[in-house]
């Protein structure tokens, strides 16, 4: 609350000094100590006035950098302390002392999902503690294993962040399109040093020289850290402003790719960066007080991202290495009681487990045709079914289960009067997977293959 208090003036930097005011005895010395609360980055400079009776002020420089990003994410969950740095500085003031937001962001964790999937979307809320609009423009990278680059060159002509309105568009020009024009302002332009040393000299340099020229040309040298991508991450809006003292939500997507059959998963890793920019005048610099880098010479704000993609794939358990085979007599038809008749059909039925070895619940259906069926399954098990008639597969019950579950399947084959009557039909007419097999003794037998497939909800299938 005090420090709220000292920083209500909404500057970003204030000094409070304990004691302001005093008797100095002889001989006596004296330390004052003077506390530096901030809530904004910044390259800050003033004067500590000295008055002593009614001698001549004696004019004290000070100058203190705060540097790194104050905008921190809710996800974090409730924060005890919040990112302002209280810092005891004394009167020696020969060099400039770097102070940083030490306060660190979670990585949004996508989890695991199914090779192909649909989009996971995580809701981020950023808040921003300063007294300033920030406005922030987002860019995502992938980070690659076999990555051997160092660095990255950027080169921009004009802004590199111009302010967009809500349909992406640029407001304001970045500069001229014409190859011809673009030469000539390059010849006078100014380049952005972006490796400075960190004396004393270098810094004083820094703060006390305002840019007396716009930079046309720019170029930027960086460490390498990832490959710039929008798939599989994705943020929107791509430009945000967070108010000042406000806070405002982003969504970040996750896209899972599809995977090739020999590699059953893939762990992706990735990166958003917030490059801050300060569109008021005022918060950017303060003649001979205050100056604040913003874009590029900024430290962003780095969300880290992480998730796995896996395969849709149920590991299958049958009483048989060889799978599910039916034996079946045409004289299952006939009832003990032969003055009954022919029964309609004769069912056989054998059991399978199919069982959930991943980390993701997995959704699918069963598709069997005639003369197969499934008998049952665990009703507890199903979802939602579909009505629709325009595919078979669509009628079918959509099933899941959740990791580590397992799910006992019963599959019947169903011998009918009809299925006798293939052994007449020429090869021609017959359907796939039927085949009539004929021994020498005259015997005939129906032989009928079939595929049990596993549709899972990413549209692959397991057989």
């Amino acid at each position: 609350e005090f420090a709220a208090a000292v920083l209500s003036h909404r500057k970003g930097v204030a000094f409070h000094i304990q004691p302001s005011t005093g008797t100095l005895k002889a001989f006596q010395q004296l330390i004052i100590e003077i506390t530096a609360y901030n809530n904004m980055w910044g390259e800050y400079r003033d004067d500590l006035v000295c008055k002593v009776g009614d001698l001549q002020p004696k004019l004290i420089p000070m100058q203190m950098t705060v540097k790194g990003c104050p905008i921190f994410l809710q996800m974090t969950g409730p924060q005890t302390e919040q990112p302002i740095i209280s810092s005891h500085l004394y009167l020696q003031f020969l060099s400039p002392r770097p102070f940083t937001w030490t306060g660190r962001n979670a990585a949004p964790r996508f989890g695991t999902h199914v090779s192909g999937g649909c989009p996971v979307f995580r809701r981020v809320q950023l808040n921003n503690p300063t007294p300033f609009d920030i406005r922030l423009d987002w860019e995502i990278y992938n980070q690659e294993q076999d990555d051997k680059k160092l660095v990255d060159l950027l080169m921009f002509f004009g802004d590199p962040f111009p302010p967009k309105d809500m349909d992406e568009n640029e407001t304001a020009s970045i500069g001229s399109t014409s190859e011809s024009e673009i030469v000539l302002k390059t010849r006078a332009c100014t380049f952005s040093e972006e490796f400075r040393s960190n004396s004393d000299s270098k810094e004083k340099e820094i703060i006390t020289q305002e840019p007396t020229m716009q930079k046309i040309v720019s170029v930027l040298i960086r460490p390498h850290e990832g490959v710039p991508a929008d798939n599989p991450y994705s943020i929107t809006p791509r430009q945000i402003v967070v108010p000042g003292g406000g806070s405002i939500s982003v969504c970040i997507s996750f896209t899972p790719r599809v995977l090739p059959e020999a590699v059953p998963e893939v762990q992706c890793e990735g990166f958003v960066l917030g490059f801050m920019n300060l569109d008021d005048k005022l918060a950017k610099t303060v003649p001979n007080k205050v100056r604040r880098r913003h874009g590029y010479e900024a430290p962003p704000l780095r969300i880290a991202l992480q998730a796995f993609v896996g395969q849709a794939l149920l590991k299958i358990d049958v009483d048989h290495d060889r799978g599910m085979v039916f034996y079946s007599m045409a004289s299952d038809l006939v009832p003990d009681q032969p003055l009954l008749g022919v029964l309609t059909d004769s069912v056989m039925t054998q059991s399978l487990k199919l069982i959930n070895c991943t980390k993701v619940p997995l959704y699918f259906r069963l598709l069997l045709s005639t003369p197969f069926s499934l008998s049952s399954t665990d009703p507890k098990k199903r979802t939602k079914t579909s009505h629709s008639k325009k595919e078979e597969r669509e009628q079918q019950p959509q099933l899941v289960l959740y990791p580590q579950q397992n799910m006992l399947v019963k599959v019947s084959f169903r011998t009918t009067p009809e299925l006798l009557t293939y052994q007449r039909l020429p090869d021609t007419q017959l359907l796939p997977g039927f085949q009539v097999l004929q021994f020498e003794n005259g015997e005939r037998k129906l032989k009928f293959n079939q595929n049990l497939v596993i549709e899972h909800s990413n549209r692959t299938a397991q057989v």
